[in-house]
C-alpha cells in the first residue's frame, strides 16, 4: 500500500525528502525505474497470475549445470543460487532495491529519458525475514534479503532483494499488498528534470562509472560523456 506520493523538482527536492527515512526506521530502501508501480519480480510481471515455481527451479538446475565451471559449491544452495541467477539477468522471484537513495534516483532517470521515472521507498523494519529453513519456493510472505556483497556491483549498490511469493493464485504487486508490514511512499521523476538530475549525480560522484565499477560501466560512461 503507498501511504505517501510527492513529486520531485531537483536533487536539493530530493535530498530533502528523503531526509524523513531515518524517521521510519533502521531498515529503509529505494527503487528506481522508469515505470509507475508494478513492483513485481521479473519472473511475474508478464503475467502475476502465473504459477512459475516450476520454470524457476529448472532454471535454476539448468544454470548449475551448463554454467558449472562459473559456480562455486555454495550455489548448491538454492538462496545463494537465486541471488546469484537474479544478479547475472536470469528471471528471478527476486526484485532489486538499495539502501542508498541516490543509487535508486540514477536508475530511476538513466533509462527511458522521454518518459516520468519514479522512485519507491520501501519501509521494510517489520517486513519478514526469509525463513532459511525453507527454499525460496517456500516462503508464506514477501521477504527481504540483504545479499552476500561477493560482486563489486552488489556492493556499489547497496544492494538489496525482496523475495516475492506466490499465493492466492497470484504474485501480488507490492503497491498492492494489504500486508501493514509493508509500507511504500512514490516519487515521481518528471521527465524534464531527469538529463540535469543525471548532471547534478555525476558531480557528486554517482554516475555508470560508480554504480557499475568494472569496465563495461566506465566504457559506458565515457560513451555518455564525451560522445
Amino acid at each position: 500500500m503507498i501511504t505517501e506520493v510527492a513529486e520531485i523538482q531537483s536533487l536539493a527536492n530530493y535530498i530533502e525528502s528523503m531526509e524523513i527515512a531515518p524517521l521510519f526506521g533502521n531498515k529503509v530502501l529505494f527503487r528506481g525505474q522508469p515505470v509507475k508501480g508494478n513492483l513485481l519480480p521479473s519472473v511475474a510481471r508478464e503475467d502475476k497470475t502465473k504459477d512459475t515455481t516450476h520454470f524457476e527451479k529448472h532454471a535454476l538446475e539448468q544454470m548449475r549445470l551448463i554454467g558449472s565451471s562459473l559456480l562455486s559449491p555454495k550455489d548448491e544452495d538454492d538462496w545463494h543460487a537465486i541471488v546469484k541467477a537474479q544478479h547475472h539477468g536470469l528471471k528471478t522471484r527476486c526484485l532489486d532495491w538499495t539502501s542508498n537513495p541516490m543509487v535508486a534516483l540514477w536508475f530511476a532517470c538513466s533509462n527511458s529519458p522521454e518518459v516520468d521515472s519514479y522512485v519507491y521507498m520501501l519501509v521494510a523494519d517489520r517486513a519478514a525475514l526469509p525463513d532459511k529453513t525453507k527454499s525460496p519456493f517456500e516462503q508464506e510472505h514477501v521477504c527481504i534479503l540483504q545479499p552476500n556483497y561477493e560482486s563489486p556491483r552488489v556492493s556499489a549498490q547497496h544492494g538489496w532483494l525482496t523475495i516475492h511469493n506466490y499465493s492466492n493464485g497470484q504474485f501480488t504487486p507490492l503497491e498492492d499488498s494489504k500486508k501493514e508490514q509493508l509500507w511504500l511512499c512514490e516519487y515521481l521523476i518528471p521527465k524534464r528534470i531527469k538529463a540535469e538530475i543525471l548532471i547534478s549525480l555525476d558531480r557528486c560522484g554517482i554516475n555508470q562509472s560508480t554504480i557499475f565499477p568494472d569496465l563495461d560501466g566506465l566504457c559506458g560512461y565515457l560513451n555518455g560523456k564525451f560522445t
